[in-house]
């Protein structure tokens, strides 16, 4: 099993570090980087040797642009101008070069896997958790997206799909986790687990124990499908409780989209903490997973705030037998 710390080229990320000694010594004991990229490292501060993970990016909502359906997506987005700059492009050819040129950057940067995001929300329907779209659609047109991008690919790169809360992977229901997994024509692929995603599928957690047992429940309902978990994302964020309040009683949506953009991008992180994971039990929940991959997913103010949670987290998995 190979461990990571979860790093991006943005300058948020990269300008906490003066050179790549820095970078060097905030990943020591780990086997590398998974690494999320938001433009070039121009100071080479993150080794291209140390890259073991390539995390795409993506769009939050995509479903609508994909079907073609102009109506709802300029609803979300008020004029063409906005969407197109948002997704590159007028059609949904936008999306798979989007995508073809982030699997060129996993090979440039000789990246084992690359983490996709599956699922789809509008911005209103991400405070209100009233979808439009449910999952085994969002399911099928996230195979469509992801047989055209790795039509021509080599199978040298992992595709690990990562379960969100909302429309899509959720693993919360076996026959959904099956119909990405069978509609999906690669070879080479499995799941990402995101352990703090999984959490948000239940509102009522409170405790990082009930989180634990929760997730060891959702693991038993999925049976020998468990063996396509070939990664973790190992972190907590027990907000059901902000989300409940969020839905009984959600903003008022920004007039314009870049209003609304703004709400949802700070409303994701109050939801999404990415906090260590560190009760007993989780070192046995790694081990009964038993991933090719682990990487310890943080969201953190600053070094010296990253370099606490990777200690709290290492001392949690002490004893981990793997």
């Amino acid at each position: 099993m190979k461990r990571m710390v979860n790093m991006t080229t943005s300058c948020d990320d990269l300008d906490r570090f003066e050179k790549r000694e820095d970078m060097l010594n905030l990943i020591e004991g780990f086997d590398g980087v998974e690494l999320m990229y938001f433009g070039e490292d121009e100071r080479e501060i993150i080794p291209h040797e140390r890259i073991i993970g390539y995390h795409m990016s993506y769009y939050p909502y995509w479903f609508d642009f994909w079907r073609g359906d102009t109506e709802a997506v300029l609803k979300e987005f008020d004029t063409k101008e906005n969407y197109v700059r948002y997704y590159g492009g007028e059609d949904k050819d936008a999306i798979i070069r989007r995508f073809k040129k982030e699997m060129a950057n996993a090979h440039r940067y000789g990246a084992e896997y690359a983490v996709f995001h599956v699922s789809d929300a509008t911005i209103e329907e991400s405070f209100t958790w009233n979808y439009r779209h449910g999952s085994a659609e969002v399911l099928e047109a996230t195979a469509e997206i992801l047989n055209e991008v790795f039509r021509d690919e080599d199978g040298s790169v992992a595709l690990l799909m990562e379960n969100l809360w909302q429309p899509g992977l959720t693993m919360t229901d076996p026959a959904m986790t099956k119909l990405l997994l069978d509609a999906v024509d690669y070879e080479n692929k499995g799941i990402m687990l995101d352990t703090g995603h999984l959490l948000h599928t239940n509102l009522e957690l409170r405790t990082e124990e009930q989180g634990v047992a929760y997730i060891n429940e959702m693991l038993d309902r999925h049976g020998d499908l468990i063996k396509n978990i070939r990664g973790i994302h190992l972190n907590q964020s027990l907000t059901g409780e902000y989300c409940q309040k969020t839905i009984a009683n959600p903003p008022t949506m920004g007039k314009t989209f870049e209003e609304r953009y703004i709400q949802m991008f700070t409303h994701a992180f109050a939801v999404d903490g990415h906090r260590p994971f560190t009760c007993p039990g989780v070192d046995r929940l790694i081990e009964r997973i038993a991933p090719e991959y682990l990487t310890f997913e943080f969201i953190t103010d600053n070094n010296e705030q990253h370099r606490g949670f990777l200690a709290a987290q290492k001392e949690a998995l002490k004893d981990l037998k793997l």
